[in-house]
């Protein structure tokens, strides 16, 4: 089994859940599919979906909500979907819109909730 090379660690906040927005051009409406976050890291998060995404979008420009689980309070990021497993698991990458401080906002807050990995 090969190392992992990631410089961002990932972690899994169990039961956090995640709604994935897609808002592609009008006259479509939105598309909102819920999930469960798998990890999540720096860089991107793995969310499993309730539903499977359909191939169409799946270089989608989207929105990712999340209620942060100690505060309640709500919490956006954009990214782009970088891949899709037939789990219904996709992995989005962050957009560089946000500042380090709102990722280590989100991650001091998420990261209390992981679970340790076996």
């Amino acid at each position: 089994m090969e190392a992992d090379q990631r410089i961002h660690k990932r972690f899994n906040p169990e039961g956090l859940t995640a709604h994935i927005i897609i808002e592609p051009p009008p006259p479509d409406a939105e598309i909102v599919i819920n999930g469960v976050v798998v990890d999540m890291s720096y860089k991107g998060i793995k969310i499993k979906l309730a539903e499977p995404l359909n191939p169409e979008i799946d270089q989608a420009e989207l929105r990712i909500s999340i209620i942060l689980p100690e505060s309640g309070v709500s919490v956006s990021i954009h990214g782009m979907i970088k891949h899709i497993q037939e789990k219904h698991e996709c992995g989005v990458q962050y957009a560089d819109q946000h500042s380090e401080e709102q990722l280590d906002n989100l991650m001091f807050e998420c990261v209390k909730y992981a679970v340790e990995p076996e």
